[in-house]
């Protein structure tokens, strides 16, 4: 959040109320259509409505997020989809990622915020990120921490509700580096469980999430890896 003090909602390059509304309809009809396809729904959960993002997804193709704006998108249905009390999700590193801040959030991350927002995943207290540019952790802030990424890199990503533990991997390896449990904290225990969330300013991921719409390159963590 540091690196992006820009004023809320008042961010240059505005859309102006007809563009917005035609925005707003166009992400809708793409919720709709990831829903009809029988998928998760990946969705703007805060940032200026047609500016902040692109979203490209056809069925049977993973989800391809491309940032122009500092913004946050989510799938708040995928926490019903944690197996075994596991919800694992990957992420494909494209080029030029700026301020990228990825992980879990709670059904108290709040969203809804439909104008530039500088605060994402890991800002609050109800979510949790790993940025592998800046090589930083997040949650309520900011914490240098040794996990780099490069374009390409495939980031497992897992929440374990059982356990309280975010764990991360790089190209199927959950430990080395920086991989491993990230954080271990109550409130990644919560009885709503946690969804995916993801922040960038510049760049793109491909997002696989857990649903019959994308596969996935690796394997979630064994289960002797929680340590229960």
């Amino acid at each position: 959040q540091e690196e992006r003090e820009e004023e809320e909602g008042g961010e240059e390059g505005e859309v102006d109320p007809a563009e917005r509304a035609a925005a707003v309809a166009a992400e809708e009809a793409a919720a709709r259509a990831q829903r009809e396809a029988g998928g998760l729904v990946l969705k703007r959960l805060r940032g200026e409505p047609g500016l902040c993002a692109a979203l490209a997804w056809s069925p049977g193709e993973a989800r391809r997020l491309s940032f122009h704006q500092f913004c946050t998108f989510g799938a708040p249905d995928a926490a019903a989809a944690a197996s075994d009390g596991v919800l694992y999700y990957e992420l494909v590193v494209g080029e030029g990622l700026e301020n990228p801040q990825v992980g879990f959030a709670t059904d108290g991350f709040e969203s809804g915020r439909d104008y530039y927002d500088g605060d994402g995943v890991g800002d609050c207290s109800h979510s949790w990120g790993i940025d592998g540019t800046r090589c930083a952790r997040w949650h309520e802030g900011d914490e240098e921490y040794d996990f780099e990424w490069a374009a390409g890199d495939v980031i497992g990503l897992a929440a374990n509700r059982a356990t309280g533990h975010f764990a991360v991997s790089r190209n199927g390896a959950w430990g080395g580096g920086g991989a491993g449990v990230l954080f271990s904290d109550a409130g990644l225990r919560c009885e709503g469980g946690v969804f995916p969330v993801v922040s960038a300013e510049a760049g793109s991921f491909e997002v696989r999430l857990p649903d019959a719409a994308s596969g996935f390159a690796h394997s979630p963590p064994p289960v002797d890896f929680w340590g229960e």
